[in-house]
Order: structure tokens, then C-alpha cells, then sequence
């Protein structure tokens, strides 16, 4: 059973349990973790695990977080790695160290790092165009692709969108000229790398990164016998329906005010009739599902679809059983039977909106999303990987291995700093994130793919590295506690 389904026998014993738990363990997480000299890296392993697996069994049941991995690198070696909960709540497969998460965006880094890899070949350049070794332009702007490098790429400053679900190849502004964090440059890039190579961007990065540093459980494609095995995402009843119900309601009160304007102008009708409704009924879904899948893409439409007309059956459904008893309970049993011709009640709007009411009290309840298919490939989100082999990764960048310290300290010293909160120097290096702070420069990156997030973040300085995976996107919080608590930084990791 996992940690967040357990529960105490003898509340009194283990109330007082926790809290001594809790004066021992998590005091000294959140006081002595803020300071930038420590964190928990600086603890004995046994004491930091120990804490960790307090934290996070505590923070997993707060916020709702059916399982977590997190693996620890320090002096460039794993130190800590365990999984908690479970990999899909309407099942009990516990989540390990090995079990393969959508690591979405942490992918970005994993690909800069082999693309300088193929730098170091001669098969890339770091300054020169992309689009040299293509045989066909990918980029319709004539002008872009004769300009955007590698160098733009890995560092967001190509002017490709982030609308990586809808493949878009419009280029915004100036490659080289702005800062914008674009997963599509990252898919020209896996185009441009697959065709120097001369093979797939799977089979590439598995043999140039993933078979060299050990990373067994990670891969852009995966075959469909492994599908069950990833953790499911997993996110709170009302963000989907929120998600189609918003823009909804918004687009139907706006057709709705047009076609008042029409019936009172153009008619000069005081009063709708029920057929004047049809459009603002038409273009209301219609207009939801478009916005939807320009802003998420067709597989979150898909998924928010799918729940907000479950929703909606299950309101009317049970209205219509409150009907009913309210037929029945009225004039409806004569003699133990339903009396034909008998007056029927009038339908009573309150019957509606206290289900919808009712219902609001289950939307906290974590959904899983429908599995991603094996095949969905997208070199800027589809990766699936464990914290086990992220944390390979990390410790491999820390040593250079497969492309030495010297390129490895470019991804890092050749960074363009692009803005931040008071007390941040952020920017972008060569494939990660830069925060640099009074206590240290980090680098880092993220994920969130609906339902799924994680983090890894990267000191160069003590060679010392955290994973966390989380499935659920209430994990945002729980991942950067985590990381916080470990390297002993206050502040989370955000984009600039």
C-alpha cells in the first residue's frame, strides 16, 4: 500500500510519533536547508534519507501526489535514489528508481548534450547554419533558415514558438536578436541532427547517449509492451473541465450578446425564441475545441473533451433521477404503480444547479490521463525516463564523460543572461537553464507535460546533482521542496 493510502491505526500514538518525527526530521530540513553553505548534501546519508523519505510520504499526501522518484548525485556519484507511492492511481505498480516517467523538456538538455557531442565529430557547428547539412530547407522562412544556428537553439534565442503540439515552423523575430523558450527549435534541431547522422533521433541518442552512460529505462520511442509501465500523469478532476468549460461559457455569453443585438436590431424582437440559441450552441463547443487545440494540441483536447462530457452526463444524469423522485414522491404511485396520465412535476433549475454544486466537492479527486502511445514521437516532449537514468546523466555531465570537461564547462560558461527576480542572474547556457545566485550558480531544467512533472537541477561547483519525477501536476510543488531542501536554495527554479 502506498504512502498516501496508509493510515494510522492508533491516531494518538502516531500523532505523537509524527510530531516528534517532525521536530527531528523536517525542522532542520526547512531551517538548515535554506543555508547556502549545506543543504541536506552536506548530511549523513543515512540522516538525509531519513528525512526524505519523511518529507516526502507527508508533502505527497498534502498536495495529492499519487508517486514521486528522486535520485541525488553528489561528487559526481549517485548517493540516493528511491521511488515513492505508486505509477498509476487505479492500480498499486509502486513507483521505483527505474520506472520510466514523460520527462518532456528535460529532454532538451539530454539533446544539447549530444548535439556537442556531434560538434566535437565535425558533423555540427556551433555558429554556422543548421539548415547546411539538410538536403531540403526545413524552415519556410527563407531567411531563418539560412541564419538560425545551433548556438540559437540551445539557447532559445532562434525565434521558432513553443508550439510544439501544433509543429509550427513560423519564426517570430531575428534569430540570435530576442530570448523566447521554443521547443520547436529543439525539433528542427532533432531533424538536422537525425540527418547528419544519417539515422533516426531515437536510435541516435540511444547510441550516442543512452547505451554509453548506462540510461536503460529512457527513450523518445518506446515499444508498446513498455506503454503500461510508464507512470500515468495525473491531475485534479476540475482542471480538465476547466480547461473546455471556460472558453466555453466565455465564446457562448459572447455569441449569446451578438445574437441579442441581431434579434433587438435587425428583428426588432424584445424576447429570444429557443431557435434564436442554435448558433451561440454550435459555435460555443465548436469555438472551445479550436481554442483548446491551438493553445494544448489535439491530445489535451482529447483528454479535457473526454471529461468535461463525462461531467456533463453524470449532472444530467442524476438531475434526472432527482426528476424522477420528485414524479414518483409527488402524485406519480397509486396502489403501488406509476398512474398514466397523472400531472408531471415542472422541471426545477435548482435540481440542476445543486448537482453542479454537489459535484464541485469531487474536484479535487486525481485523474489519470490516457497513456501516451509508444510511437508519439517528439524529439521536444516525448522523452520517457526514469530518475534513475537522469541521474546517470547528470553524474555523467559532472565527469565528462562522452565529451569532456572542456565542452562540458562551454555548456555552462557560455551563457546569455536574460532576466530574473531580484537576487537571480537567469539565463540560458547551452541546453539548461542558468540561475546564478549568492549561494551559487545552478543549472537546471524542467518538464510539464499535463499531468507530469520533474526537475533536475544540476551545481556544478559541488558536482552535485538532484532528479525528482512527480505524476501529477500538483508534483510542481513538491519537486522544487525537494530540490530546495537538498541544495539548500530557497527560491524554485522558474524560466525566465
Amino acid at each position: 500500500m502506498s504512502a498516501i493510502q496508509r493510515r494510522p491505526r492508533f491516531p494518538l500514538l502516531t500523532s505523537g510519533v509524527m510530531a516528534l518525527l517532525t521536530a527531528l526530521c523536517i525542522s532542520p530540513i526547512r531551517a538548515e536547508a535554506f543555508d547556502a553553505d549545506g543543504g541536506m548534501l552536506d548530511w549523513p546519508r543515512e540522516e538525509m534519507a531519513a528525512a526524505l523519505d519523511h518529507f516526502i510520504a507527508e508533502r505527497m499526501e498534502e498536495l495529492s501526489v499519487p508517486g514521486v522518484a528522486v535520485a541525488i548525485v553528489a561528487d559526481g556519484e549517485i548517493v540516493f535514489e528511491k521511488g515513492y507511492g505508486i505509477a498509476d492511481a487505479d492500480g498499486d505498480q509502486p513507483v521505483t528508481p527505474n520506472t520510466m516517467f514523460e520527462a518532456g523538456s528535460i529532454g532538451l538538455s539530454l539533446q544539447a548534450f549530444t548535439a556537442l557531442q556531434m560538434v566535437q565529430q565535425g558533423k555540427l557547428t556551433l555558429d554556422e547554419p543548421l539548415s547546411r547539412v539538410l538536403a531540403e530547407r526545413w524552415l519556410p522562412n527563407r531567411a531563418a533558415s539560412d541564419t538560425v544556428t545551433l548556438r540559437h537553439v540551445v539557447t532559445h534565442r532562434s525565434g521558432l514558438s513553443d508550439r510544439v503540439r501544433l509543429g509550427s515552423r513560423s519564426v517570430g523575430f531575428e534569430p540570435g536578436s530576442d530570448y523566447r523558450h521554443s521547443g520547436m527549435g529543439f525539433v528542427y534541431l532533432a531533424h538536422v541532427m537525425a540527418e547528419a547522422d544519417g539515422k533516426p533521433f531515437d536510435r541516435l541518442m540511444r547510441e550516442r547517449l543512452f547505451q554509453p552512460l548506462g540510461m536503460s529505462s529512457s527513450g523518445y520511442v518506446i515499444p508498446e509492451a513498455l506503454v503500461d509501465a510508464v507512470a500515468r500523469g495525473h491531475d485534479a478532476l476540475w482542471v480538465p473541465i476547466a480547461a473546455f468549460a471556460v472558453p466555453l461559457v466565455a465564446i457562448f455569453a459572447g455569441a449569446l450578446i451578438v445574437t441579442l443585438l441581431i434579434v433587438r436590431l435587425g428583428f426588432h424582437r424584445l424576447k429570444l425564441k429557443p431557435f434564436d440559441l442554435v448558433p451561440a450552441a454550435v459555435l460555443a463547443p465548436l469555438g472551445a475545441s479550436l481554442f483548446l487545440y491551438y493553445m494544448q494540441g489535439g491530445w489535451a483536447l482529447i483528454f479535457c473533451l473526454g471529461y468535461f462530457i463525462v461531467w456533463i452526463a453524470g449532472v444530467l444524469l442524476l438531475t434526472a433521477a432527482i426528476q424522477y423522485g420528485r414524479f414518483v414522491l409527488g402524485q406519480g404511485w397509486q396502489d403501488g404503480m406509476v398512474s398514466r396520465g397523472m400531472r408531471r412535476e415542472a422541471f426545477s433549475p435548482f435540481s440542476f444547479v445543486a448537482v453542479v454544486l454537489a459535484s464541485l466537492f469531487f474536484m479535487s479527486w486525481q485523474v489519470p490521463l490516457p497513456a501516451r502511445d509508444g510511437d508519439d514521437f517528439n524529439a521536444a516532449m516525448s522523452l520517457r525516463s526514469s530518475a534513475h537514468d537522469l541521474a546517470r546523466f547528470a553524474a555523467g555531465f559532472i565527469n565528462g564523460d562522452l565529451i569532456g570537461v572542456s565542452a562540458r564547462a562551454r555548456m555552462v560558461d557560455e551563457r546569455i543572461e536574460v532576466s530574473g527576480p531580484i537576487g537571480d542572474r537567469a539565463g540560458t547556457g547551452l541546453g539548461f537553464y542558468t540561475r546564478e545566485r549568492m549561494d551559487g550558480l545552478t543549472i537546471w531544467q524542467s518538464s510539464a507535460n499535463i499531468g507530469l512533472r520533474g526537475l533536475m537541477v544540476i551545481e556544478p561547483a559541488r558536482r552535485s546533482a538532484v532528479v525528482v519525477l512527480t505524476n501529477s501536476d500538483s508534483g510542481k510543488v513538491l519537486m522544487q521542496e525537494v530540490a530546495g531542501h537538498v541544495l539548500g536554495v530557497e527560491t524554485p527554479w522558474a524560466r525566465p
